[in-house]
Parts: C-alpha cells; sequence; structure tokens
C-alpha cells in the first residue's frame, strides 16, 4: 500500500482528558433527525449505517476531519486497505490503513464513496465496547446540522429552514484541512477547533505563538492525556475569562499542550468543547456557526 503525506486530525473521545481530505460525492436531502446517548456528559454517540449494513454505534466527533473504523469492525464488514495516511492526535501521531466506504447514512441523511481510516480505537471503545468508530467532519461537512444538547438529537436541514427560524450571533467559520475554526473575542484572539470530542478546553502554545492568557497564578494540576497513539502529562490551569459567540466563560479549566503539539502541523490555538453550548448549529453551506442559538 502506498503512504500519502496527507495529514488526518483526531481529537475525539478518543483523547481522554480530554477526554479526543476527501469528501463524498451524493448526499440525501430528506429531513432527518437522530436521537444520541451521551457518555460522560459530552461524548456523542449515534446510530449509523455502513454499506447498508447496520445500525452501529459511533462517536460523533466535529474535531476530526475524517471517519474512523475499528479493524476488528472493518474486518466483519471486509474491507480492504487501499494505502496509508497519517493520522494525527493531539498526543501523537501514526500512519494507518485507508479505505473507502460505498455509503454511510445517519438517519434520513447518506454520503456515498466516502473516506474511513482504519484504527483500534482502545481508548474511546473503553467507554462503551459495543463503539465501532468514529463519525468525522467527511461526512459531516456535507450537511447544516444543529447539535441540540438538552434534547440529545442532532437535527439535519433541508434548505434554509433552521436558518431562518434561529436567532444568535453569526460566526464566521474558517475551513482548514477539513475543520472548523472560529474565533474568540478579545484581544487574544483564538482561533478555535469547534470540538464535540472533547470535554476540556485545550489549548496550545509555543513560543513561536504566545497566547498572552490571563490565567491564575495558582499552581497547575497535572494531567494524563491518552490516546491510541500515544499519551503525556499536561497541565491544567483555570483560564479567568473566555468570550466567544456571545457566551462568556469564567474560571474555565485548560488543558495547555506543549510546544511540540503546538508546531505539528496545526494553525489553530486550541480545541473548543461544543459541550459547554446547549445547542450549536453548523451552516456549512454560508460557513458560520451560531452558539447557543434560540
Amino acid at each position: 500500500m502506498k503512504e500519502r503525506n496527507k495529514s488526518k486530525f483526531l481529537t475525539c473521545a478518543a483523547v481522554l482528558i480530554v477526554g479526543l481530505s476527501v469528501f463524498a460525492s451524493a448526499r440525501t436531502l430528506a429531513a432527518s433527525t437522530t436521537q444520541f446517548k451521551l457518555l460522560n456528559g459530552y461524548v456523542i454517540v449515534i446510530l449509523v449505517t455502513v454499506n447498508g449494513a447496520g445500525p452501529f454505534e459511533f462517536v460523533l466527533d466535529t474535531g476530526s476531519n475524517t471517519t474512523l473504523i475499528c479493524a476488528e469492525f472493518a474486518r466483519e464488514l471486509r474491507l480492504r486497505p487501499i494505502d496509508r495516511v497519517k493520522l494525527v492526535t493531539v498526543t501523537g501521531s501514526q500512519a494507518v490503513p485507508r479505505t473507502q466506504l460505498e455509503s454511510l447514512s445517519v438517519g434520513a441523511k447518506t454520503v456515498k464513496n466516502l473516506e474511513a481510516l482504519f484504527s483500534d480505537l482502545r481508548e474511546v471503545r473503553a467507554v462503551r465496547s459495543e463503539i465501532r468508530g468514529v463519525l468525522g467532519m467527511n461526512f459531516l461537512a456535507q450537511f447544516n446540522f444543529l447539535i441540540n444538547y438538552r434534547e440529545r438529537r442532532i437535527e439535519f436541514e433541508d434548505e434554509d429552514e433552521f436558518e431562518k427560524s434561529l436567532r444568535g450571533a453569526r460566526l464566521s467559520m474558517e475551513w482548514d484541512d477539513g475543520r472548523t475554526l472560529i474565533n474568540s473575542a478579545g484581544k487574544e484572539g483564538l482561533r478555535l477547533v469547534l470540538d464535540s470530542g472533547t470535554s476540556t478546553l485545550i489549548l496550545f502554545n509555543s513560543s513561536e505563538r504566545p497566547l498572552g492568557l490571563n490565567l491564575d497564578q495558582g499552581e497547575p494540576q497535572a494531567l494524563h492525556a491518552r490516546s491510541d497513539l500515544g499519551s503525556q502529562i499536561v497541565r491544567q490551569k483555570r483560564l479567568r475569562r473566555l468570550s466567544v459567540g456571545g457566551a462568556n466563560f469564567y474560571d474555565l479549566p485548560v488543558a495547555l499542550m506543549g510546544a511540540k503539539i503546538a508546531r505539528e502541523d496545526r494553525i489553530e490555538d486550541g480545541l473548543l468543547p461544543t459541550s459547554l453550548f446547549q445547542r450549536v448549529y453548523f451552516n456549512h453551506r454560508k460557513k458560520f456557526v451560531t452558539l447557543n442559538p434560540k
């Protein structure tokens, strides 16, 4: 198998302090609402159909630019790898096999010819053994959708019905290598990936990109960040204030990643958990996000 240089970023529930492109050729346009389970207060688990079989449990991860399936599940579906690509998490990187699914469906929404990478998903399956994969943005970005934490459901939009009915500040969406970035308010102006796969605000820091954060002056707490691709000790402090999309957070726990992680193929300053909000609306057609829309 050939190895491609393209990096695939995963932050998902595969990274536990924190607990954690190729686009499709077709989609359906039927209205769709899918209920989800919420594990550990942030891990979204939904039912999907793969190549017409299922349903199977997948983690929904807006911080991953691709879809992953566990190697055991790939064997069950008799999927063959076509090459290898580099998979990057906040704790390491590794070349993994890549395949193409004939189709993947969530409710009435279907994407054909979808890229998927093989991974053991050891950490995420430790949360729930029935999980077979991670649904990433190469599927999700084909649609406009609303994550509704209060009512535990994903609501996919047909045309512009949500845009017309929802009210709230619109944040311009920056698209980088298959991930959605927004900017926080204030002098820091942080570029943050909206990430449903992490429970904690994660910030990368290096001497090349000082963030000038208003952190408390107490001793940091040491945390162990783990993923299938490695582990490392990180520092957790508290951010005195963060303002983003009209929402203000005070005394917010933040995991600070080291300079090595900050420099590895990353333009973002950090990862912002979507679970901090009650609802998050992604409009990929017009490239904006609304946090806590009314």
